[in-house]
């Protein structure tokens, strides 16, 4: 009777970590997650590493980068001139298809210029696909855009 009642323990146990380890699965980092950690360390290399090996970003207002290399040059580039402080993210949709996921949202970046120390916020909306490779969801395409610069205000008759 003994021997059942440890069993039985034992089979508990082991329904509860699988349990809590599916639950804390679900919530796997997504490729923004890993961008806005790599980005606010100021990490050219950990903001490439979350895009596939073939992946595909055009830069805002500048030209499109393929390939992992190409994309961690591209954000070198900016990050040599900038210091990211923020990122905000703000999912405003996603949908998934087994291994895929589609996402959309908007964006805000306060950085400082390095050469005169002013710091500013860019913000802008994106659209991203992202697949689960490796067991890691990565950027397949990442399309980020600035926000449309604000209509002038019109004199009122």
């Amino acid at each position: 009777m003994q021997h059942r009642h440890r069993v039985g323990k034992a089979v508990f146990c082991a329904l509860a970590l699988w349990a809590g380890s599916a639950v804390a699965a679900g919530k796997e980092p997504s490729a923004g997650d890993c961008f806005k950690a790599g980005f606010e360390s100021n990490n050219a290399d950990a903001v490439a590493a979350c895009y596939a090996e073939d992946g595909i970003i055009w830069f805002p207002g500048g030209p499109k980068a393929q390939g992992r290399v190409a994309i961690r040059d591209g954000f070198a580039h900016f990050l040599g001139g900038f210091t990211v402080k923020e990122v905000q993210m703000t999912e405003i949709g996603h949908e998934g298809i087994g291994d895929a996921r589609v996402a959309w949202g908007t964006y805000a970046i306060r950085a400082v210029d390095k050469a005169s120390g002013a710091e500013f916020t860019q913000s802008g909306r994106f659209t991203d696909v992202q697949k689960k490779i490796d067991g890691r969801w990565l950027y397949v395409v990442d399309h980020p855009s600035d926000d449309p610069p604000a209509k002038p205000e019109t004199a009122k008759n």
